[in-house]
């Protein structure tokens, strides 16, 4: 009887230790997410769930240290806005979270999850450009400068187009996409000088077979105001934020 007792005790005694053991590294744990801005203390008030948060990329993969502007502009779509404090921009996006980074990994980042990521550049010379984004989104920035321009290019799916606002109107749009084509308002002078009448309208979209390509939309992006090949102007080196959305 006295070893059966003796067993057990020696059995309580494991329990308790581990139990011991495993109270100590939850507490510590609850700890360092106090200490994180991570635990919350429970309130009487209805606490409302959070959307979960966008998945961006580590430290390690997004940098912060300032270069380029990058060239850009292939397989993506971008709007530059007239303005001079990025910050204005953000604001208009409403991002859920947003991130520090320079242009070749903020854009890194966007290329990867295009509908969920915007890259706001820092301002150059009066405009600020939004990389990625929704349409939808796009469309609502549009409305909220003076001046704003929107740009497609997807060789892939053969989308192309170009638009230009003044103070939240579209007074030009063009787009093709495999041959559909939708045109509103009339050719800017900078299409003109770069022959943008040879491309078909909605009127003769089924005869005419000269059709825009990525390098029409660069040309009418450095027309309008920023090249985003950066070929001819040289700016500082600089980073921008990533938005998610």
């Amino acid at each position: 009887m006295e070893r059966i007792e003796l067993s057990t005790l020696a059995i309580l005694a494991v329990i308790l230790f581990f139990l011991g053991w495993w109270f100590k590294g939850w507490a510590r744990r609850l700890r360092q997410q106090v200490e994180n801005g991570e635990a919350v203390e429970p309130t009487e008030e209805t606490v409302l769930q959070a959307p979960p948060p966008v998945s961006l990329p580590t430290p390690a993969q997004v940098s912060q240290e300032p270069d380029g502007p990058v060239p850009f502009g292939y397989k993506t779509t971008w709007m530059a806005l007239r303005c001079d404090d990025p910050e204005r921009v953000i604001s208009a996006l409403r991002p859920r979270l947003r991130q520090s980074a320079n242009w070749t990994t903020g854009l890194a980042a966007v290329e990867a999850q295009m509908e969920r990521r915007v890259f706001v550049s820092p301002a150059l010379e009066g405009w600020v450009l939004a990389v990625g984004g929704p349409e939808a989104l796009q469309e609502e920035l549009a409305a909220q400068f003076p001046q704003a321009q929107r740009f497609m290019s997807h060789r892939t799916s053969g989308c192309f187009g170009w638009a230009l606002y003044e103070n939240g109107q579209c007074l030009r749009r063009y787009a093709c996409l495999n041959g559909q084509v939708e045109s509103t308002g009339e050719l800017t002078p900078q299409e003109r000088v770069l022959g943008f009448d040879r491309f078909p309208t909605p009127e003769n979209a089924d005869t005419c077979e000269t059709l825009p390509d990525e390098e029409d939309v660069l040309n009418i992006a450095a027309a309008w105001g920023v090249d985003p090949r950066f070929e001819k102007t040289a700016y500082p080196p600089s980073a921008g934020w990533v938005c998610g959305l």
